[in-house]
């Protein structure tokens, strides 16, 4: 099982010419959400977008590696589905949380993972601009959910279950840290509220400045996403 965040800001290389020509910014799902179909593949140095077949890509820990730059296609018609991060209701209002992680197995989708539940590709029956619509999709549907008392858990999903209340123990051990978003894109056209500093006092941005792809790619080199993620607006 795999996390979409761990694709997310991966570096792409090329064996071809044995060099880094990008790193991975989103990617693209098919209509129906159970798979991903392509990556979407950002040049630091110029920002152009270029896509990926996710049939193309070995991915690796170090990172996602293609034969040659020549898999790249550099004319988007794909739509980018942006799920991470986005806000999930009931077709009946209910609020059921932000997606916080979405679960692969071979690029086949699992579940989706928000704050309060997991539920899987075939409750989802509406995308639109702001949140997602899940129930209600058929007419039989019965629209049972999970909840997510372990969103970082890999759970069962032949069958989902009812919710139900679980006692929380006496002790916990603390939390790690969580990272905010695993799609950075998400930041562009944002203002960040206070000056951010790199690993050497290096201004990468500065306080009331308007975020661009290039800052991000900044922000990610200094390793201050997390920074930037809670200081903007």
């Amino acid at each position: 099982m795999q996390k979409l965040s761990e694709i997310i800001s991966k570096k792409v290389y090329s064996f071809a010419s044995g060099s880094q020509i990008g790193y991975v910014l989103n990617v693209v799902l098919d209509g129906e959400y159970a798979k991903v179909d392509k990556l979407i593949v950002v040049d630091e140095e110029t920002e152009e977008e270029a896509e990926i077949d996710f049939k193309d890509a070995m991915l690796r820990v170090e990172g996602v590696f293609v034969t040659s730059e020549e898999k790249l296609n550099y004319v988007q018609s794909s739509v980018q589905r942006r799920l991470l991060g986005k806000q999930v209701f009931t077709n009946k209002g209910e609020n059921l949380g932000k997606i916080k992680e979405i679960l692969l197995k071979n690029g086949k989708i699992q579940a989706f993972l928000t704050n309060f539940v997991i539920f899987s590709s075939k409750n989802i029956s509406f995308d639109g601009r702001d949140f997602l619509v899940v129930g209600g999709k058929k007419k039989d549907n019965n629209f049972i959910l999970q909840k997510n008392e372990t969103p970082l858990q890999t759970p069962s999903f032949e069958r989902l279950v009812k919710i139900t209340e679980v006692a929380t123990p006496k002790e916990t051990k603390p939390a790690a840290p969580y990272r905010i978003s695993s799609d950075p894109s998400g930041l562009i056209g944002k203002m960040a509220t206070k000056d951010i500093v790199g690993l050497n006092n290096e201004l990468i941005i500065k306080k009331f400045e308007i975020i661009t792809a290039k800052k991000i790619s900044e922000a990610r080199k200094h390793n201050k996403l997390n920074i930037l993620f809670y200081n903007c607006k």
